[in-house]
Formats: structure tokens, sequence, C-alpha cells
């Protein structure tokens, strides 16, 4: 979950207070507290850390420049909001200018406030990126969420070990980086590190690929072949979607972690295993156990580590981090002068529901920074299906319609609602991966043919 934002309102008048404190609450982001004296705040300011304050003082107090002076120079990083309904240009030029954020002329005004606030929390945001940005290497998973962070400590301190992991989450969220983490992080860095997905290797093939088989083993075994297990040797065997494993080699899969040997196809013969197994899903394995798609017991021999990355949508204090990450990669890879995102832009990122997590986010930077013009990033180099103002497209069913005409257009339809996510549809429908996968390429031949 996304860490609250500490707010300190220095507000004079209770009608005033209780008004600010009812829209602040609608917005989850923040965590505020309350007070009626600037000497308070600066006394409130300096026991504990607040990351905005906002003050709007009446005419007895000390001035919101005063205040605005010192909190800045005790808290030179702090955000500052001074309201006021009776003031000058020169009062808001000068509290600008001694280090104010912003400035509200008219505090009853509840879109200005909303507005004020939800700016500098984005702010907040971007600070604690460019501060947490230095440090970040290319293949490093990139965040500042407590409960990713959470998951990462977790994997650093298992990672020595030899026992079996199973990293979950939704596609896009980065569980091929937290293997390869894992990886760096054990004992086995310097051995070599094998990943394979189940989902294309063609069944009749899997075992091989696993496995290894002998010279005759089938038709086409022209020599013999090392399987992933093998190729592993000591180091790391990554079994990236294993729900799109058949059951038959789920099977075999089961006892190999159980006995710690293979054996390769057309051969008699026990091969020992050293390798440390790390299984990935983007989908519930439970439920896959439920419904007979999976293993039990093979679920309960892979499940001894389990690793849960969540999806950006529940890490939003993660955008301007990845943002920030992703831009500058980008305009050094292109040759891009642009010099940062516009708030807008930003604004725009920070409302997206991101189904394709981190995956989407960069691919959407990468193509505003291969399209864009000009000293920012803007809202208009951002393709995005909310500034299209596209709606969701229902599927259209009508009597006579065949059974196979009607499953097409529901994958259709379903697939324009989760914004083209694979996963998230086959989810929707109750069906694995591999079988849209193989209706899509089906309707695809079928068109092909039909423009011969």
């Amino acid at each position: 979950m996304m860490k609250p934002i500490s707010a300190l309102l220095v507000v004079k008048d209770s009608n005033l207070r209780r008004h600010l404190a009812g829209v602040l609450e609608k917005n989850s982001t923040l965590q505020f507290e309350s007070c009626s004296d600037a000497q308070k705040a600066l006394e409130i300011l300096h026991a504990r850390p607040f990351q905005i304050v906002y003050a709007d003082l009446g005419p007895d107090d000390i001035s919101g420049l005063d205040l605005t002076r010192q909190a800045k120079h005790h808290f030179p990083s702090i955000h500052i909001l001074i309201g006021s309904s009776a003031s000058t240009a020169r009062d808001v030029i000068s509290v600008m200018q001694a280090g104010a954020s912003d400035f509200i002329i008219d505090p009853l005004e509840t879109e200005l406030i909303e507005n004020a606030f939800e700016k500098t929390v984005r702010d907040v945001l971007k600070h604690q990126a460019s501060e947490l940005i230095k440090p970040v290497k290319t293949n490093s998973i990139i965040t500042q969420d407590n409960a990713l962070l959470g998951v990462i400590d977790m994997a650093r301190k298992v990672a020595p070990s030899t026992a079996t992991i199973l990293v979950n989450g939704e596609s896009g969220t980065g569980k091929e980086l937290l293997a390869s983490f894992i990886h760096a992080n054990s004992n086995r860095e310097n051995e070599p590190y094998v990943a394979i997905n189940c989902a294309a290797l063609p069944e009749q093939l899997a075992e091989g690929e696993l496995f290894g088989h002998e010279k005759g083993a089938f038709t086409g075994a022209i020599s013999r072949k090392i399987g992933k297990f093998e190729s592993a040797g000591k180091g790391t065997l990554v079994l990236d979607e294993i729900t799109e494993m058949a059951l038959p080699l789920q099977a075999k899969l089961l006892r190999a972690l159980q006995e710690r040997e293979i054996v390769r196809l057309g051969s008699s013969r026990s091969i020992g295993i050293g390798a440390r197994v790390i299984a990935i899903s983007n989908q519930n394995l439970k439920m896959a156990v439920k419904s007979n798609a999976f293993r039990e017991d093979l679920y309960y021999r892979l499940n001894v580590i389990p690793l849960t990355i969540p999806p950006l949508r529940e890490r939003k204090n993660d955008i301007p981090l990845l943002v920030d990450y992703f831009f500058k990669r980008f305009c050094s890879q292109n040759g891009q002068a642009m010099q940062g995102v516009s708030d807008q832009a930003m604004d725009l990122l920070f409302k997206q529901p991101w189904p394709g997590n981190v995956r989407e986010l960069e691919n959407t930077i990468e193509r505003g920074v291969l399209i864009g013009s000009g000293e920012q990033l803007l809202p208009e180099h951002l393709i995005l299906e909310a500034s299209f103002g596209k709606t969701s497209r229902q599927p259209s069913l009508s009597a006579g319609m065949t059974v196979r005409e009607m499953e097409k257009e529901l994958i259709v339809s379903t697939l324009n609602q989760v914004g083209d996510n694979r996963t998230h549809a086959a989810k929707m429908l109750g069906i694995s991966i591999r079988t849209l996968r193989n209706k899509l390429n089906e309707y695809r031949e079928e068109m092909d043919m039909s423009v011969e």
C-alpha cells in the first residue's frame, strides 16, 4: 500500500479548519493533523517530520511570510501552502519568493484546495523519486513502496538458501527481475542462470527441453540434447508461467524436485541435479489447483517460499520514481533533449489503472519520448486510452450467430475492455493464456484465408 504523505494544517479559524479537514479526508494519500497558531506549528515540526504545511493565519498571529521563512530555514525540503482570503498581490509575491509552493486566495473553494494539494503531493513524490533514483541500476527493481520493499527484503534473506521459491504477481510487475535478484544475491551468482517459459513450449517437446534426450529417443532426435535442468548445473532454473505446464509433465517435474534427479528421454540412467528452482506464475495457483489444472502436490512442493509482487495500481507512489527513471533512460538512448515530464502528463499517468503494470508504463514513456518534442513530455505525447475518451466495447450478440462467432465476439470484447492484456482477459474468460493465444491464432488464420 502507498505510504501516506503527512500534512500539518495551521488554521486559526475553527470553521475553516473543519472545512479543510472534510475536503482532505477524501484524499487517501494524505495523513494530516492540525493546530491553530504558528508557534505551536513550529513546535510540532521540530518534534516530528511533515512533508506539507498548509497555513491560513489570523491577523494577530505571525504572518504566513514569517512562518514560511522559518519553516524553510529549518526544513528545506518541506512543501508550504499559504491560504488567505484577504491578501494583496505583494503578499502573494513575497510568500512565493520565500519558498511557498502555492498561495490559495479563496480557501473555502473546495476545487482550489483539492488541486493545490494534489499538485503538492505529486511534487513530494517527484522529490522522493529524485532522491532515490541515484543508486538505481538498469537491471534493478525500482521502488520506494513499503510492501514491495518488504518482498525484496524477504527475497534477500532467502536467496542464500536452497529452498524452492514461488514468485507470484500480475503480468508486467517485474517477477523475472525478482528471480534475477534472488540469483544475484545467492551463493550461486557465478553459476548458470537459466530461464524457460513454460507457455512457449510445445507440449510434445516440453519434456525434452526440461530433462534432455538421447540420440534416437524419438523421430528427429539426431543427437543427444542436454535439458534445462542439466544446463543450470548448480545455478538457478527459472520456470516462468508454470501454470501452463501440462499435467503429465507436472508429475515428472514433481518427481525431479522430490528425488533431486532426472532421466533423459530415451535413457534409463538417473542424473543428479543441483539447480535451485524458482517458479513464476501470473495466475492464482490455488485456484488452478481447485480447477484441477495444476497438481496440488506440486503446488506445495513449489510454494516453500512464496513471494508476491503487488501490482502498480497498489503502489502508485512508485510512479514518479519509475517515470523519472524510464524518461531519463529513453532520452539518453534516443538522443532526446527533453528536460522533464510536465505536471499535466504526470497527473494523467497517476490516474491510469495500468493493467499491464510497470511494463505498460515503460512502453508508454518510451513511446512518449520517441514522438515528443520541446522541453517537456506533454499529455499529447502519451498514447493513453483515456486521452482519446474511448469507451469499452460491449459484445454484440444476436440470434442466429453460431457458438464460434459468439465465442470470438466475447474474446475480442474482453480484450478491448482490459486494454489487450491477455493475462487479464484469460482470467475473466476462465481459460488459460495458452488457450486464448491459440484462439487468437485461429482467428488470424481465418482472416488471412478470407483475404486470399
